[in-house]
C-alpha cells in the first residue's frame, strides 16, 4: 500500500502513470471508476490536457457500470457523472463505450464483452473502494470469475450512492458491470481509497494481504492480491 498526503498528490501520481501507458501506447483503453475517489485522477488527467501535456487523441475509454433502469443522461447515472466531470474535457479521440440502463442488462454485457474484445483489453484500469469492500458494482460475495454481468445492488451502496442524485434517488437494485475476471486480465490496476469512509474497508484489504489471503466477501482484496495492482490511499482514510 502506498500512502500520500492528499488528493493532489494522488492525482497526480496515477495521472503521470497513465500517461506513461499513453506514451508506450497512444491507442490505450483506459477505465475509471465514477465517482468521487477519481475526483483527484480527473483533474490531474484534465490539468494535463488543458496545459498541452497530454493527449488522449487516439486512446480509447470504457466505463466500468450503470444502474440498471437510468438513461445514460439521467441524473445520477454514471454514464451522465463521468461526461460531466471528465469525458467532455478530457477528449478521447478512440472510442468511448458507456453501459445503456435502459438496454437489456444481459445485451449490454455482451455488448461490453465485445467491446473489450476488439481493444484487445484494458490497459489500466482505476478502481474507487466502496465503504463495503466492493470495486464498480462487484458487492460482497461475488463470484470472482464473472466477467461484465448484471449486479445485484447491496442496501450499502444504494445508500451511499444517495450523494450522486440532486433529487432523491430510485430504487437501485440492480447494475451492469465489468466483473473481477475483466480486472484480472488488466495491464496495470489502481486501486483508490481517499476517505475516512473508507477505513474499515481498507484495515480488511490489508488484513488479507498481509495473511496472503482474498475474501469474497471484500472483492476489493482481490483486486489489491492481483500482481498487476496499485494500492493507493491518502491520509485522510486515517483521519
Amino acid at each position: 500500500m502506498q500512502r500520500f498526503v492528499d488528493d493532489a498528490a494522488l492525482g497526480s501520481y496515477v495521472a503521470e502513470q497513465l500517461a506513461a501507458i499513453l506514451r508506450e501506447k497512444p491507442d490505450a483503453l483506459l477505465c475509471i471508476a465514477a465517482g468521487t475517489s477519481s475526483f483527484p485522477v480527473f483533474d490531474a488527467l484534465n490539468a494535463r490536457v488543458r496545459s498541452g501535456a497530454l493527449s488522449l487523441s487516439r486512446a480509447s475509454f470504457m466505463g466500468m457500470d450503470e444502474w440498471c433502469g437510468l438513461s445514460q443522461d439521467a441524473d445520477g447515472a454514471m454514464a451522465d457523472f463521468l461526461r460531466r466531470h471528465f469525458l467532455r474535457e478530457a477528449g478521447f479521440g478512440g472510442d468511448v463505450f458507456l453501459f445503456d440502463g435502459l438496454a437489456d442488462p444481459e445485451t449490454e454485457c455482451l455488448r461490453a464483452e465485445r467491446f473489450l474484445a476488439a481493444h484487445g483489453g484494458f490497459d489500466a484500469i482505476v478502481f474507487g473502494i466502496g465503504v463495503n469492500g466492493h470495486v464498480a458494482l462487484n458487492e460482497p460475495g461475488v463470484d470472482p470469475t464473472l466477467r461484465s454481468h448484471v449486479a445485484a445492488v447491496s442496501p450499502v451502496t444504494a445508500t451511499v450512492a444517495q450523494k450522486y442524485f440532486q433529487k432523491e434517488a430510485p430504487a437501485l437494485k440492480t447494475g451492469v458491470t465489468i466483473g473481477l475476471a475483466n480486472a484480472a486480465e488488466a495491464r496495470r490496476i489502481f486501486l483508490l481509497a481517499n476517505s475516512a469512509a473508507k477505513r474499515t474497508a481498507v484495515a480488511q484489504i490489508e488484513q488479507c494481504l498481509a495473511a496472503g489471503t482474498v475474501s469474497r466477501q471484500v472483492p476489493a482484496s482481490i483486486v489489491a492480491a492481483m500482481p498487476q495492482t496499485e494500492f493507493l490511499v491518502t491520509e485522510a482514510v486515517f483521519a
